[in-house]
This record gives C-alpha cells, structure tokens and sequence, in this order.
C-alpha cells in the first residue's frame, strides 16, 4: 500500500514544471509554444497565457518558462508568458513603477506617477485609426493634421509658414501713417 502523503507530494510537484522554450509560433489567435521540460520530452502546441492587454514574443536563445499541468494532467498544460533572462531586461525600478521594454533595450517607463517616458532607439510612432499623426526621429518631429496651441511658441530658429521666413522676410506697399503695409514676401 503506498502512502497518501507521498502521493499527493508527487501529484502537487508534478502540476508545474520549468521548460526550455525551442520554438515560438505566434501566427494565429492564441501564442503556441515547443518546449522541452526534461531531457527528451518535447511538448509543442502549448498555448501561453499572456495577461490581457499584452503581448510579447521572447528572443529564443535563453528563453525558459514554467509550464504548468492542470490537476497533474500532462495531456492539459499550459505556459506561463516566457522570459530570456540573457535578453536585455529592465531594471532599477522604483516602488511603484512601471516598464514595459524589448530585447534591443527600448523602453517605456511609467515613473513615479509624474512621469511617462519613452526610450526609442530610431523613431516614435503615433497612429490615429491606422494612420500616422506624430513621428518623432533624431531628424526631427513631423505632425500630419492641424496643430493647435493655446499658449505661447517660442522658437530659437527661425519659422517658415508657406515658404515665407518670419524672421527674414520682407513687406510690399509700405506707406506712411496708419495705411497697411502689403502682405509678407
């Protein structure tokens, strides 16, 4: 006869298992995974559990997960999202903050509740229904649509508006008194 402790020790040590992640197949609705949790025994098709709202596809040189066997069940595993500790992952986080970053080390912190910064490495998207309205490179900053400002400009430069410098431009018709002058060339 053996002995109930001794088995529901076994049952519960054999609900979750560390794995290598070998492939990664994120083409269809739900992450599918190829692990190999001990020496030979490759699982794949193991479908990961990404919380909502988020989505990632771990580098996988290094990557490892824990998959975990419901009620002991090798036939009905799940994973939980990997993580590449080789990878280049953030931290030096304060209480509190937040980071969300990807392997080449781009970053968008959440800080301290003050602060929302993003590190990117070429360029700064923003999309309004599919389409670009902000894009932000070492070049410069474009910005498609009306721009709108409630306060005051204030350039270093000068400023071009329909290929007429503000600073540098001249006026036609100038008389004296209170006449109008004519309009910038």
């Amino acid at each position: 006869m053996s002995d109930p402790l001794t088995e529901l020790h076994h049952a519960m040590r054999g609900q979750h298992v560390r794995a290598v992640v070998e492939d990664l197949d994120d083409t269809g609705p739900e992450q599918l995974l190829t692990l190999q949790a001990h020496y030979g025994q490759v699982r794949s098709r193991v479908p990961v559990w990404h919380p909502f709202g988020f989505s990632s596809s771990v580098p996988l040189d290094g990557a490892i997960t824990h998959l975990v066997q419901v009620g002991s069940d090798p036939s009905d595993v799940i994973a939980l999202p990997p993580a590449n500790p080789a990878a280049a992952r953030m931290g030096g986080l304060n209480a509190g903050e937040s980071c969300q970053y990807d392997s080449a080390g781009q970053k968008i912190y959440l800080q301290d509740g003050k602060i929302v910064r993003v590190d990117a490495h070429q360029e700064l998207l923003v999309s309004i229904g599919g389409q670009p309205v902000l894009d932000v490179t070492k070049d410069g900053v474009a910005i498609t649509g009306k721009l709108t400002v409630t306060e005051t400009i204030e350039a270093v430069g000068d400023v071009t508006g329909a290929g007429i410098s503000l600073s540098e431009h001249k006026h036609g018709g100038v008389k004296a008194g209170s006449d109008e002058t004519g309009a910038p060339e």
